[in-house]
């Protein structure tokens, strides 16, 4: 094997290495950035079922819950 071969090899096993590894970090991002989202959505519903309460409730039941708060 001469000189240039073995430098293309170790430029190839590089390559290989730091696209795995670009992979890799990719997967885990991926991972953080659902649970993410899930908890947003989760937070997202609570708003809207809260604003459609407020929409379809009759006034006096909503006066009463605000004076409540």
């Amino acid at each position: 094997m001469n000189v240039f071969s073995a430098m293309v090899t170790i430029v190839a096993i590089l390559g290989v290495v730091a696209i795995a590894r670009a992979w890799v970090e990719s997967r885990k991002h991926s991972a953080v950035d659902n649970d993410r989202l899930e908890r947003m959505e989760r937070e997202f519903r609570e708003r809207i079922e809260t604003l459609e309460r407020i929409v379809t409730d009759q006034r006096d039941q909503l006066k009463r819950q605000i004076d409540e708060l």
